[in-house]
């Protein structure tokens, strides 16, 4: 695999930081089924140490609508499904102290996705430090195919929507439209069930 310039910044510590990182990600994928990582580039010097991953969620989440569709009339029941969702991270030389950048690989709709490139919106600049671990960004990519930043955080959520804050102004103004479409997605795929929903010609029931 390639390898990456050295960093500009102080070499010892982004190493320990890549370091570190890395350990952690394989004690989190240990300890879960949910989320898998791939490492897919590597840094210069005898110890190369990943500085490009691959997220994989095994996850449901909304893929993207095709064709036109009027946001206010569009239901639940007509949006693709997909099974598993991937995020390409990498992390620059400045890393840890400039954030990771992510990309949705997977086809998947959602207000903090760009329809174009598939750049995530995850976290921002203000609230991003060195706390922050790529095991706690899968958290949150977690909460955002599972549509839980959303709804979880609905106060926000307006106020983000009314001053156009979103890199999917469709997804966000289906979301403002549609909140008893997210609880509803949310209540059969992550909630215990109890709602049918009708995908195609197949029906996915869940427990009467």
């Amino acid at each position: 695999m390639a390898k990456k310039s050295k960093p500009s910044g102080d070499a010892n510590f982004v190493m320990g930081r890549l370091a570190t990182e890395w350990e952690i990600l394989q004690q989190f994928m240990a300890s879960q089924e949910e989320v898998t990582v791939e490492p897919l580039d590597f840094t210069w010097g005898e110890e190369a140490l990943p500085y490009k991953y691959r997220f994989t969620l095994t996850a449901k989440s909304m893929g993207r609508p095709s064709g036109d569709f009027r946001l206010k009339g569009f239901p639940l029941a007509n949006f693709p499904m997909v099974e598993t969702v991937s995020f390409d991270i990498y992390l620059s030389e400045a890393y840890p102290v400039v954030k990771p950048e992510i990309y949705a690989v997977s086809t998947v709709w959602h207000p903090n996705i760009s329809p174009k490139d598939g750049f995530v919106c995850y976290v921002n600049d203000s609230t991003y430090d060195l706390t922050v671990h790529l095991a706690d960004i899968a958290d949150m990519l977690l909460g955002v195919v599972s549509w839980a930043d959303i709804h979880e955080n609905p106060d926000d959520f307006y106020r983000r929507v009314e001053i156009g804050d979103y890199l999917n102004p469709d997804a966000a103004g289906w979301a403002y439209n549609h909140p008893e479409e997210i609880a509803n997605f949310r209540e059969y795929f992550y909630t215990g069930g109890g709602i049918d929903f009708e995908f195609g010609d197949e029906t996915m029931g869940g427990e009467s």
